[in-house]
């Protein structure tokens, strides 16, 4: 059992308030015990005098360290520990934080919380019984029960079985280095505002990484100071932190990008930016492209068919991809792995980004101006394949939430690698 004695001045408001809600049924149930005691009852003084004129003059009183002592020593008595942890609640103490408050929950398992009150308490009685001092913050308040309070609340709150789960305080501000993400409850609409849609998937796992970023962004703007400090931990946070970066270099883009239909005069553009795209495959390693493929001809087809598009950031073309929904051949043939079923998909094929606009998120902008496409069209999937040795497509596939499915065969040129992974996504869901 988790132990908290409180010396204080006002034992019964403290004791009625840490006596309701979680404590006080952890308290019934025997998981933690929290004693308050009437400093006045332990001194010798027919008055009940705690206090005195502080030595040297000046304003105030000053609490008295016999009264303090007996009561701290009549805990050691009755709680049969000889040295408690003691902390005294000064304006002086280190700041209280999360990570005290970890710390006192794992390192003890009791706790004597002495509360201050008029001009502070006399100095010996700190340097003979008290351990360390804790602050809430920089400010002053009339004495140390709010603190002590705060303290016992955030401690206890972590012994076990106090709560249901750790989860219940693991993911809330300040626990793992980040601020809470946002919390919603039923209505789903509520005043015009509607429940964020990742909430209402049923996908855990976007769930969770809506609410991972959501953290990320709260304490960033919020508390920049934290936001420094932090590290990624773990593959999710990586993940964030990537498309947190991604979106911060789209930013920079002043001007929304376009997203329209090839039309003829494009097609010298179009060509400058496969051009670019194969240069960067052959630079390192992937055969893919590199045997005359895309040719003008290919592009051209593409434009009379309305399948090729172009992303324009102002007046510059920023790249382009094909969109076809039309059944791929190669598609049939898919090997180690599985489509998720037969319905209407449709493809994304030859897409390449400008040298000028790399790195500023406009690969995921084309991927969702093809979703948004399909979708218009009522198509449910997306399906795509790229060389087994793009690794940069791929990346940007999965965290666009594409899905690997398998492998396919293309007819590349002769002696090029013909093999290639293929993805697919559900962009409405129940299609």
């Amino acid at each position: 059992m988790y132990r908290v004695d409180i010396m204080t001045l006002f034992d019964l408001t403290v004791g009625d308030v840490l006596s309701e809600s979680i404590l006080g049924r952890a308290q019934e149930r025997g998981y933690i015990k929290i004693e308050t005691h009437q400093i006045r009852d332990y001194t010798l003084n027919k008055q009940k005098q705690v206090d005195d004129y502080p030595y040297g003059g000046g304003r105030g009183a000053v609490m008295q360290a016999d009264p303090l002592y007996q009561c701290w020593k009549h805990i050691c008595e009755v709680s049969g520990n000889e040295r408690p942890h003691t902390i005294y609640l000064s304006p002086c103490g280190r700041t209280f934080t999360q990570a005290e408050a970890v710390r006192l929950a794992q390192d003890y398992d009791h706790l004597v919380l002495v509360c201050g009150h008029y001009e502070g308490i006399d100095q010996r009685f700190i340097d003979a019984y008290v351990d360390e001092e804790l602050s809430l913050g920089d400010f002053v308040l009339t004495g140390g029960e709010i603190p002590a309070m705060a303290v016992t609340d955030a401690v206890c709150r972590m012994v076990p079985g106090v709560l249901p789960d750790p989860e219940c305080y693991e993911d809330e501000s300040h626990f793992n280095g980040l601020l809470e993400y946002p919390q919603y409850s039923r209505p789903e609409v509520w005043q015009g505002m509607r429940v964020p849609e990742a909430l209402l998937t049923g996908d855990h796992k976007s769930v969770e990484q809506w609410r991972r970023k959501e953290a990320l962004l709260r304490t960033k703007a919020r508390r920049p100071d934290m936001f420094a400090a932090y590290r990624p931990q773990g593959k999710l946070d990586e993940e964030v932190f990537a498309q947190l970066a991604r979106e911060e270099r789209m930013a920079a883009l002043t001007q929304p990008l376009i997203c329209r239909r090839v039309v003829e005069a494009d097609l010298d553009a179009v060509m400058d930016i496969l051009a670019q795209a194969v240069k960067k495959l052959a630079k390192a390693g992937i055969d893919q492209w590199q045997g005359g493929y895309p040719d003008r001809a290919t592009i051209a087809a593409d434009i009379a068919r309305g399948d090729g598009y172009i992303l324009t950031y102002g007046e510059k073309p920023a790249a382009f991809f094909v969109l076809s929904d039309r059944p791929e051949k190669s598609y049939e043939g898919l090997t180690d792995g599985k489509w998720h079923g037969d319905r209407p998909y449709a493809v994304i094929h030859r897409c390449a980004v400008d040298r000028e606009f790399l790195g500023l998120g406009v690969s995921d902008a084309m991927l969702a101006e093809a979703e948004k496409l399909a979708r218009s069209a009522g198509i449910g999937w997306m399906r795509v394949d790229t060389h087994r040795k793009n690794k940069p497509m791929q990346a940007l596939l999965r965290r666009s939430g594409y899905e690997y499915r398998g492998n396919v065969l293309v007819e590349p040129p002769e002696g090029h690698d013909p093999r290639r992974v293929a993805f697919e996504k559900e962009i409405i869901s129940g299609e």
